[in-house]
């Protein structure tokens, strides 16, 4: 190899690694769809008294990654403005042994696989020994990585993107009425420098980007600037 090749090659893999092991290429894109509130929420219940996050309906294959992704929720909904005083799921779940409704939460949840709705009876029940008007039940769809060469110099592969995309859905539950009170689903889409096909962007970082826009700009909204009396 010749003096100026070596030298174009060594400047090349300092500009790679200029931008560290792993870097954001371009912002996350989001998108997000929202059904509109049938019936205005009780901003009193929503964000001055305890909401319970259930547990995260997902596809066999993404079962394993529900503890982040609800984690991720929790964080999300305690960060906001107005903070929303959120039951995190491991908790809800010792209390709910303490109330013998274990069984009713694991019926509960067995009735959503089958038809998509939470049965009243049981959702009432949790809601009230609780002390909870209001659950969130969150679902994950897809999460998925795909790595690109962008280009190479010398046969060396010099830039590798990692593209990390992330797919949730979030319902908000009356648990006195038993109806869905607002649902919405969002995506987003990253885009990030590595230096190692090893590396990859975090799901936590993920999650909570796309639950904040999720309930500030879709579930709160308007009534961002709501405090408790």
């Amino acid at each position: 190899m010749n003096l100026a090749r070596v030298v174009r090659l060594a400047l090349a893999l300092a500009a790679v690694f200029s931008v560290g092991c792993s870097s954001v290429l371009y912002p996350p894109a989001v998108h997000l769809t929202a059904a509109p509130r049938p019936a205005p929420v009780d901003m009193n219940a929503l964000a001055c008294q305890p909401v319970l996050t259930f547990s995260v309906v997902a596809p066999s294959s993404l079962q394993g990654l529900g503890p982040t992704v609800s984690y991720a929720l929790v964080s999300a909904l305690l960060s906001g403005s107005p903070p929303i005083w959120a039951v995190p799921t491991t908790e809800m779940l010792n209390r709910l042994g303490d109330e013998g409704l274990g069984g009713d939460y694991a019926d509960m949840l067995s009735g959503f696989a089958r038809n998509g709705i939470l049965p009243r009876e049981q959702l009432r029940r949790i809601g009230a020994a609780l002390n909870s008007r209001y659950a969130l039940l969150p679902g994950l769809a897809e999460f998925g990585q795909t790595l690109a060469d962008k280009f190479e110099f010398e046969g060396i592969k010099l830039v590798r993107t990692r593209v990390s995309t992330l797919r949730l859905w979030l319902q908000l539950w009356d648990t006195q009425t038993g109806h869905i009170r607002w649902q919405s689903t969002g995506e987003v889409t990253l885009a990030s420098h590595i230096a190692r096909a090893q590396e990859s962007v975090s799901l936590d970082e993920l999650a909570r980007i796309l639950w904040t826009r999720m309930i500030e700009e879709e579930l709160i909204g308007k009534n961002s600037a709501w405090r408790c009396p």
